[in-house]
């Protein structure tokens, strides 16, 4: 298995692409290119055709796969709001790789089961690992993954939602010979691969953990069978001076995830922003469908909590990293944790690097991110995701 990206700020995309295809392809030295994947500026996608026609002519991919974003990213740099383009290209010997389209009509009518498994090409024992890129005006993600976890169950699924659009139509979805600009877009890997995930959210719990009494579909009535409005603002008014700033930006509530867990830390909840308040009734919107009994907590979005999560998370890996090295890794990170986040630009990409080396990386700024916690595939916000690829230790699975 073999890994080399490359990323171009040339303002036009067809130099853009011949300079990434011939960096890749030094950088392989002759090997196949199995798997391409591509993200680039929304500002380039009246040129893709002939994009993509120099891609498959230079590199000869199995499968191209990727998405426009708003900022790309490859090796420690990331590029936000510029013409940039980021190739990631694989040699995979002993990879099955299935690549699959799904419409937003399709969505709307598929059911966990047999048309996934012939839409994907890949049956569920093979244990299937996922990229997947997805339109946010078009597809519904939550009900895309939660397809994807009924059946394919603890397959691991990362990608994010395209970006630097405003409306319906403005972004643009890769797929082999194609490029769409609706619903999702999606590779199934099996066989001799293992896809490592890191999931490092931009947000830490303030408070304590809440029961939710009373809750209707986006709307938290009560929590402890008090009006949910007056215990956050009990909560905002007990905080530091410095925390009480941060919440003037915005406010999110993290809904557990595991429920049998005794004590709950950063990492174990789904993140959704609070969409609405309304102090008559004391009720908050959130932007996630609750349930009565629930568990949740309040949280802030914090640049210092964001470093060292993504840091912890590292760590937390590196032993792995030392027994059986990744290869190469996508990363998949949010709009909101670039250069107006921390301050510095390309910050989530060198805290990558102190503990990855020199990597064979790229990816995307998204709309919304892809990743597993606690073996379920979610949809999350302010958040990093990443997936790194080596070879499998186990015997390789047919499907």
């Amino acid at each position: 298995m073999q890994f080399a990206s490359a990323i171009s700020d040339a303002v036009q995309l067809l130099p853009a692409v011949r300079e990434v295809c011939q960096s890749v392809l030094k950088q392989l030295a002759g090997a196949p290119c199995h798997l391409a994947c591509v993200f680039a500026s929304p500002s380039y996608r009246t040129h893709w055709p002939e994009a993509l026609a120099m891609l498959h002519e230079q590199l000869k991919p199995t499968v191209l796969i990727g998405c426009s974003g708003s900022g790309v990213i490859g090796g420690e740099r990331e590029c936000e709001s510029v013409p940039a383009l980021s190739l990631v290209a694989a040699q995979l010997p002993d990879v099955r790789l299935h690549s699959f389209a799904v419409t937003p009509q399709e969505l709307e009518h598929a059911e966990p089961g047999g048309f996934w498994v012939d839409k994907v090409g890949s049956v569920p024992s093979a244990q299937p690992v996922f990229i997947v890129c997805a339109d946010p005006y078009t597809c519904e993600p939550s009900r895309l993954l939660a397809q994807l976890n009924a059946t394919y169950p603890k397959c691991p699924v990362i990608g994010g939602l395209a970006s630097g659009g405003t409306k319906p139509g403005q972004h643009v979805l890769v797929l082999n010979t194609e490029f769409l600009q609706e619903g999702a877009v999606g590779v199934a890997m099996s066989g001799n691969v293992t896809m490592d995930t890191i999931v490092a959210p931009g947000c830490r719990p303030i408070g304590r953990p809440l029961i939710i009494t009373k809750a209707e579909e986006t709307i938290i009535w009560e929590l402890g069978g008090r009006p949910a409005l007056e215990v956050l603002r009990e909560v905002l008014m007990a905080l530091p001076q410095a925390d009480q700033a941060l919440a003037q930006r915005a406010i999110f509530v993290g809904l557990v995830i595991d429920e049998m867990k005794a004590r709950f830390a950063s990492g174990d909840f789904l993140i959704r922003q609070v969409t609405g308040i309304d102090p008559p009734s004391g009720a908050i919107a959130i932007a996630e469908r609750i349930t009565l009994g629930q568990t949740v907590q309040f949280h802030l979005l914090d640049p210092g909590s964001a470093r060292e999560e993504l840091q912890r998370r590292l760590s937390e890996c590196h032993p792995t990293f030392q027994a059986a090295p990744p290869a190469g890794a996508l990363v998949f990170n949010c709009t909101g944790r670039g250069k107006s986040f921390y301050g510095v630009a390309n910050h989530d990409m060198r805290v990558i690097r102190m503990v990855g080396g020199k990597l064979p990386m790229g990816g995307f700024f998204c709309n919304g991110e892809i990743g597993p916690i606690g073996g379920v595939n979610f949809l999350h916000g302010y958040t990093a995701s990443l997936g790194l690829f080596r070879p499998s230790s186990t015997d390789v699975v047919e499907g």
